[in-house]
């Protein structure tokens, strides 16, 4: 997979960072991009956090990783600044991120993790 961007900062994106990850050990997380820093830090996990702007290496792929509400907007960012490898959080991945991984992390430490479903 090389190296990547994830749009976003938050749970949905660091679970997706952890994902991809376990998918692909050999993955490298450049940054988290996100196109306001006033609610961000300026690192997540030892990850630079970063504005989406230019300057950025357009030709690594981004990941976006929050809600779809925010899709349409982040896209529209990502392309001005000239991103062409976007890949979107879609329902069926944020699906299997609960259902499948999230729930095989949680028991891999030793943690009780119930989907809403199971209670």
């Amino acid at each position: 997979m090389g190296k990547i961007y994830i749009a976003g900062a938050h749970s949905r994106a660091q679970t997706l960072k952890a994902y991809l990850t376990y998918l692909d050990p050999e993955v490298e997380l450049v940054s988290y991009l996100v196109d306001d820093m006033s609610e961000n830090d300026s690192t997540v996990g030892g990850i630079p956090v970063n504005l989406i702007q230019n300057g950025l290496h357009t030709e690594y792929p981004v990941y976006i990783g929050t809600r779809s509400v925010n899709h349409p907007k982040l896209i529209k960012k990502l392309r001005e600044v000239g991103f062409m490898k976007i890949i979107p959080l879609t329902v069926d991945l944020d699906i299997r991120l609960r259902n499948e991984y999230v729930s095989r992390f949680y028991r891999g430490q030793g943690r009780c993790f119930k989907l809403i479903d199971d209670l």
